[in-house]
């Protein structure tokens, strides 16, 4: 585990369960876990509020579609929700804010970037993933097309559990790393993924599809 002491850009430490970074061309970005999809509302209106004292150039609102695949392929109406969830808060920070061509929200005359990732798959639902759209998903796609044999394997392991309800998405994802890479644990199972060269095909080919790594290009940055 790194030690490291990150500071952001007024000096402060970054701690708090928040993690800071350096992009390629040394613009600091910070990540900030909200516990959970009911408690982003409030994080970002607090950023946002804070942005006059403490500007932020690019602000990324991430969510799961929560979708259900099986009837909703494409997520557009889980997307289209949480569009529709931040907009509302948008309208209360700046109500001049414009939309670019891109779908990224422009306050402050363009000085402040706001754009919305959304975790879908654009994957047909099948054996070895869940139904519903999320990051797991999306993940568990990309493993399932580099590893063909393995989504009918979780599959059939997740069905011949005992005594227990439907597999949901963080079923089928920590049955991949229990089953493939163990000897990871969690939090470095998701880092291992960009290791494999074929994984990281299939990942940048649906993050591609659902807009996710336009975003992350323009953080990286």
């Amino acid at each position: 585990m790194s030690t490291k002491i990150i500071k952001d850009p007024w000096g402060r430490t970054v701690s708090g369960g928040q993690f800071g970074y350096h992009s390629s061309t040394g613009n600091f970005v910070r990540v900030i876990p909200c516990g959970g999809e009911g408690f982003i509302p409030a994080a970002l209106r607090t950023r946002l509020a804070g942005r006059t004292t403490q500007a932020v150039r690019h602000l990324v609102v991430n969510y799961d579609a929560d979708a259900d695949a099986r009837t909703e392929p494409d997520a557009r109406a889980g997307v289209e929700s949480v569009h529709n969830s931040v907009k509302e808060i948008l309208k209360d920070v700046d109500p001049a804010f414009t939309t670019s061509p891109e779908g990224d929200y422009l306050l402050d005359g363009g000085n402040t970037v706001v754009s919305v990732l959304v975790w879908w798959a654009p994957d047909a639902q099948a054996a070895g993933l869940p139904w519903k759209h999320t990051l797991e998903r999306l993940v568990c796609a990309s493993l399932n097309a580099t590893f063909p044999g393995r989504a009918q394997a979780v599959e059939q392991w997740l069905q011949s559990r005992p005594a227990t309800g439907p597999a949901g998405p963080k079923e089928y994802i920590w049955s991949n790393m229990a089953g493939w890479a163990a000897e990871k644990g969690c939090e470095a199972f998701f880092s291992a993924l960009w290791s494999d060269p074929q994984v990281v095909t299939e990942l940048q080919s649906r993050l591609v599809k659902t807009g996710a790594w336009r975003i992350a290009e323009h953080v990286a940055a």
